[in-house]
């Protein structure tokens, strides 16, 4: 669940609501909490004293355009109060939690993003490089998604009228982020934010069920890349030519020079033009091959409800039932969809459902919304008893849209740490041989962290195929059957030890955050 709630930018609700949480935060009491909050937060072994500090600091970023930004001067002269560059995390600026941005010029001109830290740091976390295409599940409200989108592009050069600058420009827009939630209504908010912040040509939404999502990156965008590669293909030619008439008026001294270089660019030129024997661009090259002097050999299969399609003797596939964008420019609109690993994404981010417990902001709001409406939202039984399975379905298929070598980043609001060290822990054991738990970069210099929890050795046991006895705190592995050996347990503890080491946490005790978890996970296999 995105925790970006204090973006000012949720709509209506939001906006009517917000002048409240001031008024609520002062008054409130833990004697207010609801009895089956109180049993909540006693079974995840939450500190209900995390809901008495006060003064939490909001964040905001700043808008990377060079045409659409501010200074941290500029904003703390316009707000009248202090403005703090985060170190370590470019662009985020930490301010005073009562400032209210709506109705500022700056949030208004579309120059600063209202936007939590935690959100902020995991997408960091995903180390996004130009032309990455990015998966964000569960994406809506969409601060993570406009954030993702703006990294994508390169705001820091402006075009000139050369045509190697104009070219490296539309090379810079070829990476792509896909959001997909199940919610309409949070999608029409992601929509709003991209066209506001005017980043919606990067991205496309889908509304679908996180679990189950199955497109692919955008294809569409090989077409592009390839056009552009063709294009400087038949530049580099003519340069080429004019570096040959050159050679022949120089002394043999600047000849060898010129020799080397030739020799450079015909490597370039070579590892190019395996790109394009090694890019399929689908329906678009298939198009195309009609006004092709070559023939160009396509056989279509039909196996249930997938296409078997090979090009040039490369088989790629796709689903027969598009699904249709709830969001996307011109240029993805009609992407064909295509299937198979060389359509996966490079990165992808699970920011999973969660009880929000870490939210302080968000649980306070409820003194004004009534607690009734936090039962029905996010205390239900039903809800409750579902949510792990529904987040190890959400973290699985991120896992299986992402490419081999890519990064799943998967995060929370939540301090449960069946919600966040449990799901981790399980998931690497299910996925042994297949994904490695990496170290996260600690962008936010000078914010402490919080101890991460020791995960529950029963489940790890259960996805290792390891019997276990469950003690009811952490678990303690027992050798039912001699299936679980002193290797086994060692392995399980080793994974418990992992996972407490290489997560991060934060809080409003411990960081004078929000609360939040992340981890990073590396895709092997």
């Amino acid at each position: 669940m995105d925790s970006d709630e204090d973006d000012d930018s949720l709509g209506q609700e939001t906006t009517a609501l917000a002048a409240d949480s001031t008024a609520s935060a002062k008054a409130f009491s833990l004697d207010n909490l609801p009895s089956e909050f109180v049993a909540f937060l006693a079974k995840n072994e939450i500190d209900p004293a995390i809901y008495t500090v006060k003064d939490l600091p909001r964040y905001v970023r700043l808008n990377p355009d060079p045409q659409r930004t501010i200074t941290p001067q500029e904003l703390e002269k316009e707000l009248g109060t202090k403005v703090e560059p985060v170190p370590g995390l470019e662009a985020f600026c930490r301010l005073s939690g009562q400032v209210k941005l709506r109705n500022t010029q700056a949030y208004k001109d579309g120059k600063i993003f209202g936007m939590d830290l935690s959100s902020g740091l995991a997408v960091y976390a995903l180390d996004i490089q130009p032309g990455d295409h990015v998966l964000d599940i569960c994406c809506a409200p969409g601060a993570k998604l406009c954030m993702i989108a703006g990294l994508l592009t390169n705001f820091g050069q402006e075009p000139n009228n050369s045509s190697h600058d104009r070219k490296e420009r539309r090379l810079d827009i070829t990476g792509t982020v896909t959001g997909v939630d199940i919610s309409q209504h949070r999608l029409s908010t992601c929509r709003s934010l991209l066209k506001r912040h005017r980043l919606q040509q990067y991205a496309r939404l889908f509304r679908a069920d996180g679990t189950t999502f199955g497109v692919m990156r955008p294809s569409a965008i090989d077409t592009i890349r390839a056009k552009i590669m063709a294009g400087e293909k038949n530049d580099d030619a003519k340069e080429r030519g004019h570096k040959e008439e050159s050679k022949k008026r120089t002394s043999s001294e600047n000849s060898q020079g010129n020799e080397e270089e030739a020799l450079v660019g015909s490597s370039h030129e070579a590892r190019k033009q395996s790109y394009m024997e090694h890019t399929t661009e689908g329906v678009g090259l298939v198009k195309r091959s009609k006004r092709s002097k070559k023939a160009l050999m396509v056989t279509t299969d039909y196996e249930g409800r997938t296409d078997v399609t090979t090009v040039d003797g490369i088989e790629v596939s796709y689903s027969q039932e598009k699904m249709v964008p709830f969001h996307a420019p011109k240029m993805l609109r009609n992407d064909p969809q295509l299937q198979g690993e060389g359509y996966k994404y490079d990165k992808v981010i699970v920011d999973a459902e969660c009880t929000h417990d870490g939210s302080i902001a968000h649980i306070l709001k409820y003194e004004t919304w009534g607690w009734d409406s936090f039962h029905k939202n996010f205390m239900s039984q039903d809800r409750l008893d579902s949510l792990c399975d529904l987040q190890r379905g959400l973290l699985l298929n991120g896992f299986r849209l992402t490419k081999k070598g890519g990064i799943v980043v998967y995060s929370t609001c939540s301090l449960s740490r069946a919600q966040n060290e449990d799901i981790v822990a399980w998931f690497l054991a299910k996925m042994k041989g297949k994904a490695v738990l990496e170290p996260l970069p600690r962008h936010a210099l000078g914010i402490t962290t919080a101890g991460c929890k020791r995960p529950c050795q029963s489940i790890i046991s259960s996805a290792l195929g390891v019997q276990s006895t469950y003690d009811g705190s952490h678990g303690s592995v027992g050798h039912g059957g001699g299936r679980g050996n002193l290797e086994q347990e060692a392995e399980v503890e080793q994974l418990c030890d992992h996972v407490m080491g290489l997560c991060l946490r934060y809080d409003p005790l411990a960081s004078n955050t929000s609360g939040f978890f992340l981890a990073r996970i590396r895709k092997i296999e």
